[in-house]
């Protein structure tokens, strides 16, 4: 159905609607989403006149603005479409959130209050991203880039405003903690790191604060493993030397964008046998989405293998407290929510040819000025 009025609509799934064996199948590799944005807003489609699209390891979106208001059917299809999967697939596990209700969730999400780890603050710059593909794909308008800097706004004030990120709680925390958990103690334990982005940088953080014997980093180049290494008293090393570090670690802690697996059953077989009895388990914990360790690894013996998604109750505590600051952190955001749809209707009011302001009516040759954008 076709309005006059530009509608707002946000499908996909998340982390509490879809598991990460389904997650990954429907994520998103940067490299792919200029060609999906491109083909969301084809106007042979009618789908969506503008679009971007937030692909993180705990959900996969869709957001677009329309007049032709399509059918939740219609964007579920595209999504598994694209990566040539069954709407099936979908059933059960998509959310759809229609006009105010996007600004709402999207503010939400900004503000790290859908993710995992609640109060997680990799999402913002994660949001920032991607406005910032849709703004290169050229299918970010006026109506979508204010509604992403309207959540991005309702993120930062969140954060500083209420206690919602303080503690020690986040998903590179987590992990280090379970590893922890599992293996008793870090102090003489050695720790492989695949990955030099944000988590990874974290998570070396934490191994340090809790007196790792040794970090070993493996990186996308040398020298930017190198560099990561140094800057934590870790150890660059190179791809030909993997099979050597896994013997040699306690705990790899895995956070690339890598499209495929990294880390193979028969590789991790190998590994395992050349440990020692008494050196315990290799505890894996995959932070990557798509997987980083082949699924097939599972249940190897001398093998742990945990998902992102079993991280859900490692922070208790700090969650706890955090929990305490919802109800503070919603009202910060329906305020900011309220500002957007001030500014919709502004703009909706000018493009109409007529805005109120006061007792006066301006005409459309000034409504544009004051609309703004």
């Amino acid at each position: 159905m076709r309005s006059s009025r530009l509608a707002f609509v946000a499908l996909g799934l998340d982390h509490t609607t879809a598991g990460i064996e389904v997650r990954e199948r429907f994520a998103f590799a940067d490299a792919e989403i200029p060609a999906a944005l491109e083909q969301l807003t084809d106007p042979a489609n009618g789908l969506l006149e503008q679009a971007a699209i937030l692909s993180t390891c705990n959900r996969v979106e869709l957001y677009g603005v329309s007049r032709a208001r399509p059918a939740d059917h219609q964007l579920a299809s595209f999504l598994a479409g694209y990566h040539g999967l069954d709407t099936s697939l979908l059933a059960s596990r998509v959310n759809v959130y229609r006009d105010d209700e996007v600004a709402h969730h999207l503010a939400a999400t900004a503000a790290g209050m859908h993710s995992l780890v609640l109060g997680e603050a990799q999402i913002l710059g994660q949001i920032r991203k991607a406005l910032e593909h849709a703004l290169a794909a050229g299918t970010a308008g006026a109506e979508l880039r204010r509604l992403f800097d309207s959540a991005i706004a309702a993120g930062r004030r969140v954060r500083s405003r209420t206690a919602i990120g303080q503690g020690a709680a986040s998903v590179p925390y987590a992990s280090v903690e379970l590893a922890r958990r599992r293996l008793g103690t870090l102090h003489s334990s050695t720790a492989l790191l695949i990955g030099t982005g944000d988590m990874a940088q974290l998570a070396a953080k934490q191994l340090v604060k809790r007196g790792a014997k040794e970090i070993l980093v493996l990186g996308r180049g040398v020298s930017q493993a190198r560099r990561f290494a140094d800057s934590h008293g870790g150890h660059a090393i190179t791809p030909g030397r993997l099979d050597e570090a896994l013997t040699r670690s306690d705990v790899v802690i895995s956070a690339t964008d890598a499209p495929q697996p990294i880390l193979y059953r028969e590789q991790l077989q190998r590994a395992a046998g050349r440990r020692s009895a008494s050196s315990g388990p290799l505890v894996l914990i995959d932070l990557s989405v798509p997987r980083n360790v082949d699924a097939a690894a599972t249940g190897l013996p001398g093998v742990e293998v945990h998902t992102i998604d079993d991280l859900r109750g490692t922070v208790g505590r700090a969650l706890l407290q955090r929990h305490a600051e919802l109800p503070e952190a919603y009202r910060l955001l329906r305020c900011e929510v309220t500002r957007f749809n001030a500014w919709l209707s502004r703009r909706e009011l000018a493009h109409a040819g007529v805005l109120i302001d006061g007792p006066r009516l301006v005409t459309s040759d000034h409504a544009g000025a004051i609309a703004g954008d």
